[in-house]
Order: C-alpha cells, then sequence, then structure tokens
C-alpha cells in the first residue's frame, strides 16, 4: 500500500512539473491591438480634407495632434532628432527612398490596413519603396506653372514665363531647393535631376537672372495659392493640386505643365521608426483610404489620388481635369526625383547662394 502511495505521489509532482514546464515554454499570446489615446501628425499645411481628422477623432476617440511643417527639409530635421516625437508623418517618394537609407521609417504591418486594396497596382510596389514596406501613397502630383490668363496670353506654354520680364514683382517661385533647381533644369533642357556640374552651374546664373523678377524670396505653396486668387501673383511655380485649387476660385487662373515638362511624384503616408502609437497610425492609414474619405480629401484638396474605388465618389471635374490626371503623353515630359548622390552638395550650394541673394 505504501509503494502505491509513493507511486501516486511521485506521479502528481511529475505531472505538476510537466505542467508548469508547458505553462512556461508555451508561446506568448500576441499583444493586444488597442487605439492610443492619441496620435501625433506631422503634415503640410491644409493638407488632409476639412473635416478628416475631426471625424477620425470622433469615430475612434482618438486626439489627433497636428503639426505643420513649412518644407521637407524641415520634417526631415525633426525626425532626425527625435523619431519618437511623431506617429504619422507626409514625406515625397524621393524623400521615403532617403529616409528608409536612413532606417528613419517603421515596416508597416498590413493586416492592419485592409483598405491598401483600395490602391491602384500602378502604384504599388514602387521603385523608390519596394513592397510599399514603408510607404502608402496619398496623393499624386505634378509641378509645373499657374498662370493668370488676364494678364498671360495663352499662347505662353513654358518656363519662361517665370523669367518674363513684363511680369516683374509679381512672379514667384516655391520654397523647395529641389523643385526651383529641377524647374531651371527643365526649361534648360536637361534632366530634372541632373549631376552634371556644367548644367548646374548653367541652372544656378539662369536662377540668379530671375531673382530681380520674383516678388520676394521663395514661398510656401499656400501664399502662392491664396495669391493668384486674389491676383496679386500673376505666374507661379506651383503644385497641381495648388494650382487646380486656384483655377476652380478664379476663373483667369490656368495650371500648365510647360512644354519642356516638369516633376511628377507621390505624397505618402509613412511611420516613423520609434512612433510610440504605431498600432493606431496604421488604423489612421487604413481610414484614410477609405473611399468616401479619400474622395473627400481629394475633392477639398484639389489634388489627384491612387486610390481606385474612391473614384466612384470623387468630383468628376477633377478626374476629368488633365492638369490634374495628365495623358500619358504628358507625363512623358515630366520627370521624379531620383537620387543624386553626391551632387547633392553642389544642389545646397547653389541653394544657399540663392537665399543670400535675396
Amino acid at each position: 500500500m505504501n509503494k502505491i502511495l509513493v507511486i501516486i505521489i511521485v506521479l502528481v509532482i511529475l505531472s505538476a512539473g510537466i505542467f508548469g514546464y508547458l505553462q512556461i515554454t508555451k508561446k506568448p499570446e500576441a499583444p493586444e491591438k488597442k487605439l492610443s489615446t492619441v496620435l501625433n501628425v506631422y503634415n503640410w499645411e491644409d493638407y488632409f480634407g476639412e473635416t478628416t481628422l475631426e471625424d477620425f477623432e470622433k469615430e475612434f476617440g482618438v486626439d489627433v495632434n497636428l503639426e505643420i511643417y513649412e518644407d521637407e527639409e524641415m520634417m526631415l530635421s525633426a525626425v532626425q532628432s527625435d523619431p519618437t516625437k511623431y506617429d504619422i508623418i507626409i514625406a515625397s517618394d524621393d524623400l521615403v527612398w532617403s529616409m528608409t537609407e536612413m532606417k528613419l521609417l517603421a515596416e508597416i504591418d498590413y493586416e492592419n490596413i485592409p483598405n491598401f486594396k483600395n490602391i491602384g497596382d500602378k502604384h504599388k510596389n514602387p521603385s523608390y519603396d519596394p513592397g510599399n514596406k514603408r510607404s502608402v501613397p496619398y496623393t499624386l502630383w505634378t509641378t509645373a506653372i499657374a498662370v493668370n490668363r488676364k494678364y498671360i496670353e495663352e499662347t505662353e506654354d513654358s518656363w519662361s514665363i517665370l523669367w518674363n520680364p513684363k511680369y516683374k514683382g509679381k512672379i514667384s517661385m516655391l520654397n523647395n531647393s529641389y523643385e526651383v533647381i529641377g524647374a531651371a533644369l527643365k526649361y534648360l533642357g536637361y534632366p530634372l535631376c541632373s549631376t552634371d556640374p556644367a548644367q548646374l552651374e548653367e541652372a544656378k546664373q539662369l536662377l540668379l537672372e530671375q531673382k530681380p523678377l520674383l516678388r520676394g524670396g521663395y514661398e510656401d505653396c499656400i501664399t502662392i495659392r491664396e495669391d493668384l486668387i486674389s491676383e496679386e501673383l500673376w505666374a507661379a511655380h506651383e503644385y497641381s493640386g495648388e494650382g487646380c485649387y486656384a483655377a476652380d476660385e478664379n476663373e483667369n487662373i490656368e495650371y500648365i505643365i510647360p512644354k519642356e515638362g516638369g516633376s511628377y511624384g507621390v505624397d505618402t503616408l509613412a511611420i516613423p521608426v520609434g512612433s510610440p502609437h504605431k498600432y493606431t497610425a496604421e488604423v489612421f492609414i487604413n481610414y484614410l483610404l477609405d473611399p468616401k474619405v479619400n474622395a473627400d480629401i481629394s475633392n477639398y484638396l484639389w489634388y489627384a489620388s491612387p486610390n481606385e474605388a474612391a473614384r466612384e465618389f470623387t468630383n468628376p471635374e477633377i478626374l476629368e481635369d488633365p492638369s490634374l490626371y495628365p495623358s500619358e503623353e504628358v507625363l512623358k515630359k515630366c520627370e521624379i526625383f531620383t537620387d543624386i548622390g553626391e551632387a547633392d552638395a553642389i544642389y545646397h550650394q547653389i541653394w544657399a547662394e540663392l537665399q543670400r541673394s535675396d
């Protein structure tokens, strides 16, 4: 009887040990997906729909803190200084490539973004971010010229408009070094992202000649847009969304891609590598890709969208505007920004000289 009791006790001890071992060694459960109470967003000024953030806050109970940057160099510097400060940033395609190289962007978990299916195949798996691992397409744009046809004849369809002395003091250029230098290069018939020192020197001289014709220094796109509408400006270097918005507000304004071509690109939604609220950031991206939400953004901003499902709810005027959705023939004359390698130092030198010449 004692032997049987001993055997039972041993079996109980062994069972308890095995059970404890299994409890310790079993695969841990995945962390619970829970929305944070806040979301920190860093974006251009006025670059969501009129009520996008307010509607998201109401639906998900998340307070959105929005900060504005004036140019992408400012945004990049802020993320480099503190990768934990923001949960969502808006970055152009070429900057996504650079920030990936710098290891500043987090990989996106697409299980949390089922609405990614709404993005057109043309905009998936781009060269600047293979597999869309770290960015989601947000808007499509070109950069060219907005002109007031009350003062500028329709026969003028060249970058030369922005160098015409007749419009002195009524001309403005964007506060973006690559866009400005790129515009001068295109006007000269060179590649948008030339790395040839001789071609860049020509572009610099051309821009120095232009400076006395400008209303002031280089300006942000919103200021330019509003002053085109009020006719304080007659011709300006501008993004397609802002240019077409101005044209909708003032019938004399026309946004044109000059005969020499312009730049073409994609603005994306990305998550800094140190985002403290990554899951909520992905939920927010998914919300922005909802067809109706995305269409509301396009209808407000007058920017083209890569979201195919949103077309059903988008203003037909936008979809039919060749300035926003250029033909393949026009797009062939436009170029995307590419990595310029060591020539970047020359671009910085040119920009610094242009700033000093104010």
